[in-house]
């Protein structure tokens, strides 16, 4: 017997869905998500998500207390060279739709207000934002950005009787579990102004330069592809007017595959081609990381006999890694995570605390370190804590 829907297509309502693969997502003791849940696919939107077993208010309470984006190791407010050069090339792709500096544009889940801040030294005035997470809307306004602190599916009803030019959700679809709000954007938009929608592309999913299953974790619960996409902005009443490719380059240097719809409410617009199948790309990654997840994942260097352990990062990541039962757990003393509202939480059964504080307590112990992105870079802050002293530093590798 088929296992029952915890939530139909939230691009159509369609029941009628496939199963891609269970995912094992262990989470610390604070957060409200699943511990894993079934990807599953539509394909009559070319479109796959998260069956979640957990509620819309899930959602809503971990993006408002629990996510990294407001807080010192969060993304979005260009706090690095990398998100800040992402922040600009947003910024760039973004006025090529705008009408004049003087437009008025809404920032749905902008975090910090990295993006806000972008345009607005560009001349930009009349821009605003709004967030969950009181952390981030607080450094937003600390840097003198409009920016209120509230839920993004209240958009239409918080911002009702005004118009934008442009209203955009910057990576921000792939974590929302109900859609059903969304087409109602269409009625605060001006008469000639457009919805931007960016998000991760699943057509770029590889693994190699990524672990397996990286691309699937607890907040991104939704896989969107243009022909998904073009089927959401017409339940809005909208035409798309281009999708763009909008790769992006992280802090190693490596790149991150994502794509922007936008769309108009232009009656009788040319629709531009939303291309090939998603899908079947997306069930060849599954199967490869499968296959790599199964037989090829391991430490190195290998671990020293008997030594406790300490793993830094309790993120998505390590989630993965708990759920491909991947990590010692009987030799790991703490996990490091520099995000303070993970620090004081029970994950898998051991106590997360900042990287000071668990390398001040365990002065012996070896550091598995699980960063999906530059896990190199963690020598160096490890240097940086405890000056002169040598750590045994191993990593999460696939076998040759």
């Amino acid at each position: 017997m088929a296992a029952a829907l915890h939530r139909p297509c939230p691009v159509c309502a369609s029941r009628t869905l496939e199963t891609l693969a269970p995912l094992a997502l262990p989470q610390p003791s604070g957060s409200p998500l699943p511990d894993g849940y079934r990807l599953v696919a539509c394909k009559a939107c070319d479109f796959a998500f998260a069956d979640t077993p957990a509620p819309q208010s899930a959602y809503d309470h971990y993006y408002r207390s629990l996510a990294k984006y407001g807080g010192p190791t969060g993304t979005g407010a260009g706090q690095n060279p990398a998100d800040l050069l992402r922040l600009k090339q947003l910024a760039t792709r973004i006025e090529t739709w705008l009408p004049g500096p003087d437009a008025r544009l809404l920032d749905l889940g902008c975090g910090a207000g990295g993006l806000l801040a972008a345009l607005a030294t560009r001349g930009y005035t009349r821009i605003e934002g709004l967030d969950p997470d009181p952390a981030a809307v607080l450094t937003a306004r600390n840097h003198g950005l409009v920016v209120q602190e509230g839920l993004i599916s209240d958009a239409p009803s918080r911002y009702a009787g005004q118009r934008f030019d442009m209203i955009v959700l910057s990576h921000v679809a792939e974590h929302l579990r109900d859609l059903d709000w969304l087409p109602q954007l269409a009625g605060l938009l001006a008469p000639d102004g457009a919805l931007y929608v960016e998000v991760p592309d699943p057509r770029g999913y590889r693994c190699g330069p990524r672990p397996p299953f990286y691309y699937f974790d607890s907040e991104h619960i939704n896989h969107f592809s243009p022909r998904a996409l073009a089927r959401l902005f017409a339940s809005a009443g909208l035409a798309p007017a281009a999708f763009v490719d909008c790769t992006l380059s992280l802090p190693d240097g490596s790149t991150y595959p994502a794509f922007a719809g936008v769309a108009r409410a232009t009656p009788g617009a040319h629709a531009p081609e939303a291309g090939p199948d998603m899908l079947d790309g997306l069930r060849a990654y599954i199967a490869d990381s499968a296959r790599r997840a199964a037989d090829s994942v391991s430490i190195q260097p290998p671990l020293g006999p008997a030594a406790s352990l300490l793993v830094w990062g309790a993120g998505s990541w390590a989630q993965r890694l708990l759920g491909q039962n991947a990590i010692p757990l009987p030799r790991v003393v703490a996990f490091l995570d520099g995000a303070p509202n993970k620090q004081g939480q029970i994950f898998a059964g051991k106590p997360v605390v900042s990287p000071a504080e668990g390398l001040r307590r365990h002065p012996e112990a070896q550091v598995l370190v699980c960063v999906a992105v530059n896990p190199h870079q963690i020598a160096a802050e490890i240097s940086r804590i405890e000056p002169g002293h040598t750590r045994n530093l191993h990593f999460i590798t696939e076998r040759p």
